[in-house]
């Protein structure tokens, strides 16, 4: 599967390196993406967004996509295809999707907010704060920080290997992360050795955004889901945003598919801040207007702090002595930033897990922003190429 978004070997994602080469342009955009004459056409806007999902789901076989866009203040959703469930009916802004690695982002506003608070600073040991840990790996001296967690610097592989856990012998391929326990995370972390020093290598680490979300639990004698609900969910009216399923949100479900067939999704309870989180289409608009700074009732002045510090370029992969997939872009807290032609900043993250593939972007300066959720086959990445189809007309200037 590769990964962005989640990274490595079948983990959870494809590399960021594939991602970064989608916002350059160098898989082609939608041939006659435009929509039709808008005198006979009463939405151009919606007619723009079902043809480019229309073209791209006729790739990927089965399943189902659904698509948000926020354009000038407004926003919209389009769902094609099935939700995998009784009846196959399509899926809608209230489907609830597995969204991987779109899980960063929540986790580093949540670390914004602990900035802001004056609960962390960025430049914190990560020693300081992961008190659950023996021993927390340096590099000559130099040791792991907060920040380097947030942007993927801080020497840490994709995912750890431990007695119960090896990409090489997984017990249930198509369920991976299950065995996995945080106290066995923080096992193989105290026996770890770093090969580069923390803050001068990109390398994507699913377990390095783990790590940062447990030792934020410690730092604010919080779990990561009060955390969740405290920053962002309860602020921002995200109803379905959430870890953990109730009844009626496990019956809105889509069903993941990998290969054409229904695949379990992925239960990873040492990877929550990694890439636990369930949401849908409608919260995700939802969460694409607030960093747009178009908050449910108005943004207050804590709102708004806490967002734009989670938005602030944090590492330039210029600036680094080895950038890895990173290239020319930067990261910013828990997101990827990559610049458009004006050169302002375009905010964005990908993602998979076994039978699902999700992408999602935003510009500030130019007031757009779009999601995309599939549980049709991650390997197509059909999220991520929807998504991108879009983003590239949007810089065109549709």
């Amino acid at each position: 599967m590769g990964g962005d978004g989640c990274g490595s070997a079948r983990s959870a994602g494809r590399s960021a390196g594939l991602a970064a080469a989608l916002i350059a342009g160098l898989i082609p955009g939608p041939a006659g993406a435009a929509p039709g004459d808008p005198a006979a056409d009463r939405d151009p806007l919606r007619a723009l967004v079902t043809q480019v999902a229309e073209r791209r789901l006729a790739e990927a076989g089965h399943g189902g996509l659904v698509v948000g866009v926020v354009r000038d203040g407004r926003s919209l959703v389009v769902g094609l295809g099935s939700t995998g469930g009784a009846g196959g009916a399509p899926p809608d802004g209230r489907t609830v999707y597995q969204i991987a690695s779109l899980t960063k982002p929540f986790t580093g506003t949540i670390l914004a907010e602990l900035i802001r608070t004056g609960r962390v600073h960025p430049a914190d040991p990560l020693r300081r704060h992961l008190h659950s840990v023996a021993r927390v790996p340096e590099f000559d001296g130099r040791p792991i920080r907060l920040v380097d967690l947030a942007t993927h610097t801080a020497g840490l592989p994709n995912v750890p290997e431990t007695p119960t856990f090896s990409w090489s012998r997984l017990e249930d391929p198509r369920n991976p992360y299950k065995p996995l326990t945080p106290a066995e995370v923080d096992r193989w972390l105290a026996g770890y050795e770093l090969a580069t020093a923390p803050g001068t290598r990109f390398s994507y680490s699913n377990v390095g955004m783990a790590v940062l979300g447990e030792a934020l639990e410690q730092a604010a004698g919080a779990s990561y889901g009060q955390l969740l609900r405290r920053v962002v969910t309860e602020r921002f009216g995200l109803t379905d945003t959430t870890a953990e399923l109730n009844a009626d949100q496990r019956a809105r479900k889509a069903v993941g598919h990998a290969g054409g067939l229904p695949v379990p999704d992925w239960e990873a309870p040492a990877m929550l801040p990694s890439f636990g989180l369930y949401s849908t289409a409608d919260d995700l608009v939802r969460w694409l207007r607030v960093n747009l700074g178009d908050c449910p009732g108005g943004c207050t002045a804590d709102a708004v702090q806490t967002l734009a510090l989670a938005q602030s370029v944090q590492v330039e992969g210029t600036a680094l002595s080895d950038p890895g997939a990173l290239g020319g872009g930067a990261m910013a807290l828990g997101w990827f930033v990559a610049r458009a032609g004006d050169g302002t900043p375009i905010l964005w993250h990908s993602g998979s897990t076994g039978g699902f593939n999700t992408y999602m972007a935003l510009s500030r300066a130019h007031r757009w922003g779009v999601v995309a959720l599939t549980n049709s086959d991650p390997d197509r990445v059909v999220a991520d190429r929807t998504a991108i189809d879009l983003l590239r007309l949007f810089e065109a200037g549709w």
